[in-house]
């Protein structure tokens, strides 16, 4: 790394030919030499939908930068790497088409009309649904198969055996339940399911969304030496306002009945967030508060697909059953979408 920091121009581009990457890859090597600036709301955003075009996740890609410091031409070979030689160059022609203001190429633009003219997952009665509740459930969003092929590169990955559970217990998994682990060929499938992408863009209503590469997660049943690890209920937004729409979501890898750590959440919070929070006491921090109570856990088939409201607490619950439950987390969002930078 060099001794000195110079935040690069962002139309300045490598041997991938990526507006703004170079620009980013600067600005991480000098905050990593004590240059700090303090993201904007159009930084943070135009840094998600970098790395989220590029299929790079947010944690993984910053430890890489902070722990090594590559040169950009390292960087770039890096980023080859986890393609398995070249990103898909639509991608990389849609993020150049975003970060220099001009139309998308006349490709993209076909898939994404195609996709607005597939006919739709969420039926009147799932609408009115996610409308009530903050969550609706796309079943079959992938096959069976292609579920139960995805579990099984999770066990590869663990180095576990789905028949011996003394092996789901003999290492650390990593961050909780939470894996890091991104870049199999069935999780780059399983993100690529037209009915997944329809159901957003009905929700977001376009069907221009860029998609998330998130974690997987393993969480096996209890033991007396392992209880529930988490995560409880919680929000990943901030709870100041203004607020925003925003959604989340994840596909559940094998058959996962309530009481086998499902997914939990409080339905219908999405309608009463902000009564809520100005109803607290004065320097009540809202995220100490406690509402198991009100929690669902929320049981579906291998290849369903849940997306929630991110207003609503949501979490994972205790597994009492006999199996581990195993997903993948997959969100979509429009170009325009802001987090607040605000944290609360």
């Amino acid at each position: 790394m060099a001794s000195s920091y110079s935040i690069s121009n962002p139309e300045e581009t490598g041997e991938l030919g990526v507006l703004y990457l170079k620009n980013f890859w600067s600005r991480s090597m000098a905050k990593r030499q004590g240059v700090f600036q303090e993201p904007t709301p159009d930084s943070w955003r135009l840094d998600n939908l970098l790395l989220n075009g590029l299929g790079l996740p947010l944690e993984e890609t910053l430890q890489y930068l902070g722990q090594h410091a590559p040169s950009f031409s390292e960087f770039e070979q890096w980023i080859r790497q986890k393609h398995n030689g070249q990103p898909d160059p639509l991608q990389i022609a849609r993020l150049n088409s975003l970060f220099s203001g001009q139309s998308y190429p006349e490709a993209l633009q076909e898939s994404l009309r195609e996709l607005e003219q597939d006919p739709d997952v969420l039926s009147p009665d799932d609408l009115a649904f996610w409308a009530e509740n903050g969550y609706v459930i796309v079943r079959e969003a992938i096959s069976q198969e292609q579920a139960r092929a995805t579990e099984l590169a999770v066990w590869e990955a663990l180095g576990m055996n789905p028949h011996e559970p003394a092996t789901w217990y003999q290492r650390p998994i990593g961050k909780g339940i939470m894996m890091e682990f991104y870049h199999h060929p069935t999780l780059q499938a399983n993100r690529q399911s037209r009915r997944i992408h329809k159901a957003f863009a009905q929700l977001w209503k376009t069907a221009d969304l860029w998609k998330t590469t998130d974690r997987t997660s393993f969480n096996p049943p209890e033991t007396p030496n392992l209880p529930f690890q988490g995560p409880h209920l919680h929000w990943d937004m901030s709870l100041q306002p203004p607020f925003r729409f925003g959604t989340q979501g994840l596909l559940y890898l094998c058959d996962t009945p309530a009481e086998q750590g499902a997914f939990c959440c409080v339905p219908g919070f999405h309608r009463t967030l902000e009564t809520w929070l100005n109803s607290l006491p004065p320097g009540t921090d809202p995220r100490c508060v406690n509402l198991n109570a009100q929690a669902v856990p929320i049981a579906a088939n291998a290849g369903d697909f849940v997306i929630w409201h991110h207003f609503l607490p949501h979490g994972s619950s205790p597994n009492r059953g006999t199996y581990p439950r195993i997903v993948q987390y997959l969100n979509m969002y429009p170009v325009e979408f802001k987090e607040n930078m605000v944290w609360r």
